[in-house]
């Protein structure tokens, strides 16, 4: 189900002259477990809103769903919204009797929605470890001619994106070294360039021998327009075909990636956009793009 745009043949004189790859970044969100577990719409939502409700002291659910989804069309990550928000003077006040934590001057603080999200979220909707994910994992990991560094970037806080890593069986790819959150980049995050700049520095990697897989669009840009090649993950049953091709699961898988879209706002995947180089539906058909590309 892989598709390419670059899968010139050799004697193709701008492939042969491409930089060797020697990296890809991973997001985690969305691109390393289907978005159509249902997973991202309840973080963005529950997740986000019982955060905000419970160490926030928004009034309601529907009060702080409207400021999160304001803010994260912005900014794409949860962390940087509300640290954003809070600049803004959007968050509540203190209720009475209540004060700030030792040290500190914010009531927003990345740390406290890393816990919250660690361990309240249903991790159990990712569905486990994908067999082929695993498997297509030990290939890029392994195979000689490759050489590859992995390294896993994401907009979500570090805790919760490790235990997102551990749910799925992939942690052991990610060692802590190349393992980067956005409370590792912060007040940065991905589009920003200085966030891809931060992790490039950190690994010692250059754009033009790097490739992104990402979910997000925003993201996808970002990354190509600093030079990196592109591989966007699109959703099961999401890859564009026929309508004859189309079935009764297809329709359903659609309409549970639609529910985490829409929480997304602005940032659907478009396979078509001159950004994208490659485009899977879900990580475990990355390797047929690497394939490609790298022989």
């Amino acid at each position: 189900m892989a598709a390419s745009r670059n899968d010139d043949p050799p004697e193709d004189g701008i492939k042969r002259n491409r930089p060797k790859i020697t990296t890809i970044i991973f997001d985690v969100d969305d691109t390393l477990y289907d978005v159509g577990t249902g997973f991202t719409a309840q973080r963005n939502t529950v997740g986000a809103t019982g955060f905000m409700v419970e160490k926030l002291h928004f009034r309601s659910i529907e009060d702080a769903q409207i400021l999160r989804d304001e803010y994260f069309k912005k900014f794409h990550s949860t962390a940087k919204a509300l640290t954003a928000a809070e600049a803004d003077g959007k968050l509540p006040p203190l209720p009475d009797g209540a004060s700030l934590p030792p040290g500190r001057t914010k009531l927003f603080d990345a740390g406290d929605l890393d816990e919250y999200w660690a361990n309240n979220l249903d991790f159990s909707m990712l569905g486990g470890p994908d067999p082929k994910c695993i498997e297509t994992f030990h290939t890029m990991s392994n195979n000689p001619n490759w050489k590859l560094n992995l390294v896993a970037f994401s907009n979500g806080p570090r805790k919760y994106v490790s235990r997102v890593l551990r749910e799925i069986g992939l942690d052991s790819f990610f060692p802590p070294e190349r393992l980067f959150a956005v409370t590792d980049v912060l007040p940065h995050c991905k589009p920003d360039k200085a966030s891809f700049d931060m992790v490039l520095k950190s690994i010692g990697a250059r754009a033009e021998e790097t490739i992104m897989v990402e979910d997000s669009m925003k993201n996808v840009r970002a990354a190509k327009a600093l030079g990196m090649r592109t591989i966007l993950v699109v959703g099961r049953g999401r890859k564009r075909r026929g309508s004859a091709d189309e079935s009764e699961n297809d329709t359903k898988l659609d309409k549970l990636a639609t529910d985490a879209e829409a929480t997304k706002a602005g940032d659907a995947p478009d396979e078509t956009d001159p950004a994208v180089d490659a485009a899977v539906e879900v990580a475990s058909e990355i390797g047929d793009v690497l394939k490609m590309w790298l022989g």
